[in-house]
């Protein structure tokens, strides 16, 4: 049987990301009006476009995305500690074009801030909330900007790189301590200790042939031992007689 050739004219899930990628290239043009600077995407991975934003221009070109690109719901917001500085990541999609985009906006790590994107995405809110209060990153702007899972008077943002999650105490000596030496030696043992005597395969027909003999396993061997010194007197006995 003859194989047919597919068509080149039909589009693959791939091509079509692409197609979509490179119409959302051309309507992103007008950000560089914003920046002042020619705008350079990143495809990333997963394939969806992603671009990098000073943090001045954030709530600007967050609302271009909004109003002209109908992206508009914001579906995280997330921090990164790169050492040298700080990120805030966020990812907005369209349900209209049916796409996800990235923005990435770089930031001091000694007094990382930025704009808050409440004004322009209520659902900011929490995830603003959450970011500063694993990372530290203040948002200018929230209605009520304040730690969201850890206390009030926690100490630190546990997801910096630099973070120690309890602070460098020195703690007294236990007094229960002693030398491991001498915590193993035999006089520190428990001594005389019972222990559980467990049934064991065969025990059920020996208690039946001799009933009321300690079986083996007893942990009484004194017990085990006369009562097998008096089977094997009353076994010589029988055969005297």
């Amino acid at each position: 049987m003859d194989l047919v050739p597919r068509s080149k004219n039909i589009p693959s899930a791939t091509t079509g990301y692409r197609d979509q990628n490179a119409a959302l290239a051309r309507d992103l043009a007008p950000i560089a009006q914003i920046t002042g600077k020619p705008l350079v995407t990143q495809l990333q991975k997963g394939d969806y476009l992603g671009l990098d934003v000073e943090r001045e221009h954030l709530v600007a070109v967050s609302r271009l995305l909004r109003d002209q690109l109908g992206f508009d719901i914001l579906s995280c917001i997330s921090g990164t500690d790169m050492l040298d500085h700080l990120e805030t990541v966020y990812h907005m999609r369209s349900t209209i074009r049916e796409q996800l985009i990235q923005i990435k906006v770089r930031l001091d790590h000694e007094a990382p801030e930025v704009d808050s994107v409440v004004s322009v995405w209520p659902t900011a809110n929490w995830l603003e909330r959450e970011t500063y209060d694993m990372y530290g990153i203040r948002f200018a702007g929230h209605p009520d900007l304040r730690r969201m899972l850890l206390d009030d008077d926690f100490e630190g943002y546990p997801l910096l790189k630099n973070f120690h999650q309890v602070p460098m105490t020195v703690k007294p000596r236990a007094t229960t301590q002693i030398d491991p030496n001498m915590a193993v030696s035999g006089q520190y043992q428990q001594q005389n200790v019972e222990r559980v005597v467990q049934k064991k395969l065969g025990q059920g027909m020996e208690e039946r042939l001799h009933p009321g003999t300690p079986t083996f396993g007893h942990a009484n061997e004194a017990a085990h031992k006369e009562a097998d010194s008096s089977t094997e007197t009353h076994s010589s006995s029988n055969g005297n007689a």
